[in-house]
């Protein structure tokens, strides 16, 4: 999505806090839900104490919310490695590794992202 030329309009950034009610109003209510920004931040804070991830950062697009997040292998790369994103025109939920695509679903628990399924798709894409 990044490499189509997609531009991401930063919003706020999710480092362990939970969002403002001022900030959770202000989205549209077809980006991430509340439990969806519950279950990332829950989720977020188990891989990052796993040394998994090195952080994360949520954004709000014009058509997408998205958790891009930084493994610890490229914890200062420009790009994410991996993406949870909702759409919200469709509320379509679905896991990007670099570019690729690497599942989609109308769940969210469906495409949280797996330590095995992620080095599967890196070695893939590489």
């Amino acid at each position: 999505m990044v490499r189509e030329g997609l531009a991401f309009a930063t919003v706020g950034v999710y480092n362990h806090d939970a969002m403002t009610k001022t900030a959770a109003a202000d989205r549209p209510s077809s980006g991430f839900t509340e439990f969806d920004l519950a279950t990332l931040k829950e989720f977020s804070a188990r891989e990052l104490t796993e040394r998994r991830w090195s952080r994360t950062q949520l954004v709000h697009g014009p058509f997408a919310d998205f958790l891009a997040v930084w493994t610890i292998e490229a914890a200062n790369a420009e790009l994410p490695d991996l993406t949870i994103t909702r759409f919200k025109r469709t509320g379509t939920y679905a896991l990007t590794v670099g570019a690729a695509v690497v599942t989609t679903a109308a769940m969210l628990y469906v495409i949280l992202p797996s330590h095995g399924r992620i080095e599967r798709e890196a070695s893939r894409v590489a």
